[in-house]
């Protein structure tokens, strides 16, 4: 990356900058031996990477519940929203290429400091013990490759044999000061294997929540979050990863083994209950019992406010089509007491359902609604379900996922096809508000969707699928 500092004190200040916590100052004119001189000053760089995912231009926001929904095209945007032309795959525009660039460069700045912070972790890491070394190692390789897979995801063609040699973004694993070339996307996918490979093989011997009986159990208070494991790159969210990088290649068999492994150890990130959604004040909307690795992002209330709430103007809010069949006849098939309907969806200051899944009530004291999913227990059910040859075991998993969220299941008797299609519509309704169904559409190649502004059919092609890279990148290189 031409425009990307190597430094160890960038990611330092700004962790400063985003959380009050951090007893680190932007002033403090540090050096890198300094820092790291003590675990806290290793725990605060590593802790960095998680406050830097939950920013709204990362994962807080653009990567989840806005920008990459409305390219899966979940919300009617506005003619004046800024997204816009985003929304209708005009990549060639100004904001478009401002969100595109703006990607880019959040991603491998992170790539950045995580290759810094390996390197210093060989270099210093005999200050702290073993197991925090092996700890923090093995959460840097799995946030790269974490960070890589999105990165391919977006700019590089859907993964097939013709397009994976494909040379489109290029891959760093070391702090240099030269400009890579471009490297092909089967080898990036490789190194990311590798990546998780080496991270697995780390946090099973270094992981505290590979002896918890719960990861995910729910925390109150501003920071107490992250004290749970699945706030940061743990053993569990990196086979995860796994499933989701061999699903993204089309090694089905590999993505079924890492899912049905997640499957086995379940009750670690128990399904959501009644009782936790019963009460107005505490309701737990986002599942975060199910999370197998979450960001917090302190300020995702004032994210709602701007984007969501149905006190907006109509050229500000993203919603639905206005006469509200897209959300209860296409996404929830008419089971209004689903529970991603139930208690994330309202009738509330206009005619029409508004997205409340991010709303923060301020007397609630959840971390759950300061934290938004990056990877949930459902998504390896349906992984499983795509991927089991068994149709019986297939159509098993897929009601598993049903039966927790109070709606009807798949008959028995379906076919492949009914399968596949019902796949599909548990995507639409399990991922709304956490950027997976784009990839999804692309991943299974959809030239044709149904779109929240006229609950239509909408065709988009591979070129829709693939954003450009960043003129920055590009000229000159």
């Amino acid at each position: 990356m031409k425009y990307i500092t190597y430094t160890l004190l960038f990611i330092c200040f700004l962790m400063a900058s985003c959380s009050k916590w951090l007893d680190v100052k932007p002033e403090d004119r540090t050096t890198e031996d300094q820092l790291l001189s003590t675990p806290q000053g290793f725990a605060d760089v590593a802790n960095g990477f998680y406050i830097r995912n939950g920013s709204n231009e990362l994962y807080g926001r653009n990567l989840t519940m806005t920008t990459m929904d409305i390219l899966a095209q979940l919300y009617l945007v506005s003619s004046q929203n800024k997204e816009y032309a985003i929304a209708n795959f005009n990549y060639a525009d100004g904001n478009a290429r401002d969100f595109i660039s703006n990607t880019w460069g959040a991603l491998y700045t992170q790539i950045a400091n995580v290759n810094k912070f390996i390197q210093s972790l060989d270099q210093y890491g005999n200050r702290i013990s073993e197991t925090l070394k092996g700890r923090y190692l093995g959460e840097a390789y799995g946030l790269r490759a974490f960070y890589y897979l999105d990165l391919v995801r977006m700019f590089t063609p859907k993964y097939t044999s013709p397009d994976s040699v494909n040379k489109v973004i290029p891959y760093y694993d070391k702090i240099t000061p030269d400009i890579r070339s471009y490297t092909a996307t089967n080898d990036i996918m490789q190194q990311i294997l590798n990546d998780l490979k080496t991270a697995e093989e780390l946090l099973l011997k270094n992981d505290a929540a590979v002896s918890q009986s719960r990861v995910s159990a729910e925390t109150t208070g501003p920071d107490n979050s992250r004290t749970k494991r699945n706030y940061f790159m743990n053993y569990y969210a990196v086979r995860a990863l796994k499933a989701r990088a061999y699903l993204w290649m089309g090694k089905t068999a590999d993505a079924l083994e890492e899912a049905k492994f997640l499957i086995s150890v379940q009750p670690k990130f128990r399904w959501i209950l009644p009782a936790d959604l019963s009460t107005p004040s505490t309701c737990n909307k986002i599942f975060s019992t199910e999370l197998i690795f979450a960001v917090e992002n302190p300020i995702l209330n004032d994210v709602f406010n701007a984007k969501f709430s149905p006190t907006l103007f109509d050229a500000d809010i993203l919603a639905p089509n206005i006469s509200g069949t897209f959300i209860n006849n296409t996404v929830f098939e008419g089971s209004p007491l689903d529970y991603r309907s139930q208690y994330s969806w309202k009738v509330a200051g206009r005619p029409f359902p508004t997205f409340f899944k991010y709303q923060d009530l301020p007397s609630s004291g959840l971390a759950a609604n300061r934290t938004v999913p990056l990877i949930r227990m459902g998504e390896m059910y349906l992984i499983a379900a795509e991927c089991e040859p068994d149709l019986p075991s297939a159509i098993g998993y897929l009601n598993e996922l049903k039966g927790h969220r109070n709606t009807n299941p798949l008959s028995p008797s379906s076919t492949t096809a009914q399968l596949t299609q019902a796949i599909l519509k548990e995507y639409r309704k399990e991922f709304y508000g956490e950027g997976q169904l784009f990839f999804f559409y692309k991943r299974t190649g959809a030239t044709s969707i149904i779109a929240a502004k006229n609950n239509g059919s909408m065709a988009i092609n591979a070129a829709n699928y693939t954003f450009p890279v960043p003129f920055s990148e590009t000229d000159p290189r």
